[in-house]
């Protein structure tokens, strides 16, 4: 048997990929070595970006109600704190959610079975091989005999010791570790009232409640022995000694769950893509933890690229299409994790300040991100609604490739958000005077489009929708087209990688406003 998709690795990453393909009618299996879940859940904040990501599927709900909101986040461990809200991101779900990542892949898991999403637990891959037509993991398990599985494609989401990602010969340049820190989750009878960061002389320390019984995330970054070579983890002691060493008391810590430490490397895939076998998350690049980044990556991976795989083996991509379709995946996500990335390498400067002259740096910053300009790029940077996209700063169209935010249907976000799958694209007008054109211009795909007009109540709250008259959105919930009326002239900016269908489309919208078309 050959199934659609084989996915290695049940992590966020991973299980979000399964549940969207298989949401689109996919046959998916995921093979995973674990066959219980980590109680370390070193991925512990789930930023705005990923809320909304599962609220498009109508989960976002489970998520919420098992972890604990926080309406800030620390820039480079900054008492300085970046705010959350509605205007500065333009979402229901204005905040981050700590919530550990064991309980994040138990509600993924249960939604992937609801599905019919099927697994292989305890199983190691071992090699693989592929060609024109397909690929095949060999899996081993103690003490039973080596299975081989076929599948038209894999996707490698195996953590930053991929074995896919060697096996297929992924190439994953970067920087080795040259400092660490150490977290862990604990209980405590005195901890602080709010989300807390201190960076001072003795180094950073952050804590944070969990959202899981009680327990308080505790971060640090200890400056006379960051360059040290840690293979322990730091006792309890050393955790409160640094603790009263940067803040002047020990906030009562006890009982640890788990201490471990953590570095620095860094390191980004040259391609996502070899032929039929991709990679995401943490398979595709490593990055110090600054910000809660590190789900926010992989699910925004496992987004971008489901609904391109999705459409390519459910035949909706012309087949001389396909491969741009599925290239345009690396495009945007490496772009966007060089961003990200450069933003993590800064933070651990801020982190981990070694001279006088970095120290006055970060003091300066930590001043800087006060300013309600710098809080709002910094904090959709950290979310999950910053990230750059190929074309936006050639072609000017600043709604390029963003996630749709600060637009309400019908007065409030549901509407929108409910409309949203895997296999739809959704059509916005905000302008009487073009819907009927608009209509006939799109009707040739009226079964792959969904649409909301000026009967359907929409409503804008920021300056990017000033002139704008209709978007397009993919069913990643981003922006691929947009109308704006600028000195009385219809303008409109296009990315596409003409894949099939949606090339016409564009061609159709363009010709009936009479505007210059941009292919990149």
């Amino acid at each position: 048997m050959t199934r659609d998709v084989i996915i290695v690795g049940a992590g966020p990453t991973g299980l979000w990929l399964a549940f969207e393909l298989r949401s689109a009618g996919l046959d998916v299996t995921v093979i995973e070595r674990n066959v219980q879940r980590d109680i370390r859940s070193r991925a512990a904040a789930m930023a705005a970006g990923s809320v909304e990501t599962f609220a498009t599927r109508g989960i976002a709900q489970l998520f919420i109600d098992a972890g604990k909101p926080i309406h800030s986040v620390h820039y480079g461990s900054s008492a300085t704190r970046l705010q959350f809200s509605k205007d500065v991101l333009g979402t229901k779900y204005p905040h981050s959610l700590m919530i550990p990542q064991k309980k994040t892949e138990e509600l993924l898991i249960e939604a992937c079975k609801e599905k019919g999403v099927h697994f292989l637990l305890g199983y190691n891959v071992v090699d693989l091989t592929q060609d024109q037509s397909g690929v095949t993991v060999t899996c081993q398990s103690e003490g039973l005999a080596p299975v081989i599985y076929a599948a038209s494609w894999l996707l490698g989401c195996d953590g930053t010791k991929s074995i896919v990602r060697e096996k297929a010969g992924f190439d994953f340049p970067g920087s080795d570790r040259d400092l660490s820190g150490w977290l862990g989750d604990v209980l405590a009878t005195d901890p602080p009232e709010e989300p807390l960061s201190v960076n001072n002389e003795s180094g950073c320390f952050l804590m944070q409640p969990l959202g899981y019984e009680n327990y308080y995330r505790v971060t640090g970054v200890r400056l006379d022995r960051m360059k040290s070579a840690h293979e322990s983890a730091p006792t309890l002691d050393e955790v409160k000694a640094h603790a009263v060493s940067a803040t002047g008391k020990d906030f009562g810590m006890h009982s640890p769950l788990w201490f471990s430490r953590y570095g620095n490397a860094t390191r980004l895939v040259s391609n996502y893509r070899i032929g039929r076998v991709f990679v995401a998350g943490d398979a595709a690049h490593q990055f110090f933890p600054a910000g809660g980044q590190g789900i926010t990556t992989g699910l925004a991976d496992a987004a971008n690229l489901a609904w391109k795989l999705a459409a390519v083996i459910n035949g909706r991509v012309k087949p001389e299409k396909a491969d741009s379709l599925l290239d345009s995946y690396n495009t945007e996500r490496s772009l966007a994790l060089r961003a990200i990335i450069n933003g993590t390498l800064a933070q651990t400067g801020l982190y981990a300040p070694e001279n006088v002259r970095q120290r006055a740096l970060a003091d300066v910053v930590y001043e800087i991100i006060a300013f309600p300009n710098v809080n709002r790029l910094l904090a959709q940077r950290l979310t999950g609604f910053g990230d750059p996209f190929p074309g936006r700063e050639e072609t000017g169209e600043p709604l390029l490739g963003r996630r749709v935010t600060h637009l309400e249907i019908g007065g409030g976000f549901d509407k929108l958000l409910g409309a949203m799958d895997v296999s739809s694209f959704i059509l916005i007008n905000r302008s009487a005077a073009i819907e009927e054109r608009l209509e006939k211009a799109t009707s040739p795909w009226s079964h792959w489009i969904k649409r909301f007009g000026v009967a359907d109540g929409i409503a804008t709250f920021d300056e990017q929708w000033n002139g704008v008259d209709a978007v397009l959105l993919r069913p990643d919930g981003r922006i691929i087209w947009a109308s704006m009326r600028v000195v009385e002239e219809y303008i409109a900016g296009v990315i596409c990688w003409s894949y099939g269908w949606i090339r016409h489309l564009i061609y159709a919208l363009s010709d009936w406003l009479q505007v210059s078309k941009k292919w990149l």
